[in-house]
């Protein structure tokens, strides 16, 4: 029965990890055999029972123990008679690659991150390049991948999303009920929601000093949803929202964020690296929601609309972005969310990410 290897650092939260424990599961109910090879983490406890998963140190850069993963992944490809390694970080790609090698199994990748470049970053980041084919995950990607390895063989795939499950009309009101209970929020309250990692690079600073400049500031209730890995950021987070006369609410480690999808007016992607998908922008189109994003990465050609999407070097840009939606009628915004939520669900579902890959292995496994 063929086989296929998806092999990733870790396997906890995170896009990454969420789209392999979807093709993962997908094979297995397909009655393919599926093998996950990373460091564990709590994913695995989704996995379908058939999936099997190997734990390996694949979560470093260290090259004693880089070069041991590769003899250990080739005893796991022999051993289990591996039609198809698919690789989807850099250090563990390069013990895959190796480890293909010498053996029949294929090896492809999923370039998912626009890595930063310089020498030594161009030689490291390359093997995500040497697949074949390369799957990237939007326009934007196979632009970023063409760009620094010319010769190699793109395939596009977008990423998706579970539209059916990120649904308005799947929301929990009382969940909202308490929550707007809790932090005062009135009725005409304007709610602009930012979800994401704390971390600079999502650009919550960026927001805070976009709403401080906004027409309907007195009327605006921001909500941050993300991580509590970072208590310090969030401080400073904190600070900066005092500062430019904002009220700011903080809501973390929140695995169920479709309650703050429906509560928002407006969701903001002020990310300042570029993304090489846009989840995020993606969930809130699901919920019919509108959405803000840059002319950075991936986002703005989710959005496809001109009108949310701001320069990333203008602070006025988004300003003007924010306050041309939170100056909408009920139905203009009615309007926009329908049109999200269909561009979402016919382009973004997680039902054609499952089955583009699932076609794309087909060409490499061998008839049986």
């Amino acid at each position: 029965m063929n086989a296929v290897l998806q092999i990733l650092p870790t396997f906890h939260t995170g896009g990454v990890e969420k789209t392999t424990l979807l093709i993962a599961n997908a094979l297995a109910e397909k009655g393919l055999r599926s093998f996950i090879a990373s460091a564990g983490g709590i994913l695995i406890k989704d996995l379908h029972p058939s999936v099997i998963h190997v734990e390996l140190p694949l979560n470093t850069k260290n090259p004693c123990v880089m070069f041991s993963n590769v003899k250990r992944l080739k005893k796991i490809i022999e051993g289990y008679r591996i039609d198809i390694v698919h690789a989807r970080s850099r250090a563990p790609a390069w013990s895959a690659y190796f480890a293909t090698k010498s053996t029949n199994a294929h090896f492809l990748t999923t370039y998912h991150g626009a890595y930063s470049q310089n020498f030594f970053k161009w030689y490291y980041n390359r093997v995500m390049a040497m697949g074949d084919p390369v799957i990237v995950t939007s326009c934007y990607m196979e632009n970023h991948v063409k760009m620094h390895y010319s010769n190699a063989e793109c395939t596009q795939i977008p990423s998706g999303v579970n539209t059916q499950f990120f649904s308005p009309e799947l929301v929990n009101l009382p969940q909202i009920q308490t929550l707007k209970s809790l932090w005062e929020i009135k009725d005409n309250t304007k709610i602009i929601l930012l979800v994401g990692r704390f971390t600079p690079i999502k650009g919550h600073h960026v927001l805070l000093k976009s709403l401080g400049q906004s027409t309907f500031k007195d009327q605006i209730r921001v909500i941050f949803v993300g991580d509590s890995k970072n208590p310090k950021f969030v401080n400073d987070l904190k600070k900066q929202s005092e500062e430019n006369g904002l009220r700011l609410h903080v809501h973390l480690d929140e695995k169920d964020l479709r309650p703050f999808f429906h509560m928002a007016n407006v969701v903001v992607v002020p990310t300042i690296k570029p993304e090489a998908f846009g989840r995020v922008t993606v969930e809130a189109m699901s919920m019919e929601k509108i959405v803000i994003v840059n002319n950075l990465g991936a986002s703005s050609e989710i959005i496809n609309n001109k009108d949310w999407v701001f320069n990333h070097n203008s602070i006025e840009s988004l300003t003007h972005k924010i306050d041309n939606a939170l100056s909408l009628n009920s139905e203009q915004v009615q309007t926009i969310g329908t049109a999200n939520r269909l561009r979402a669900s016919t382009l973004y579902n997680v039902e054609a990410l499952i089955e583009s890959h699932l076609q794309l292995y087909k060409r490499f496994l061998k008839a049986e």
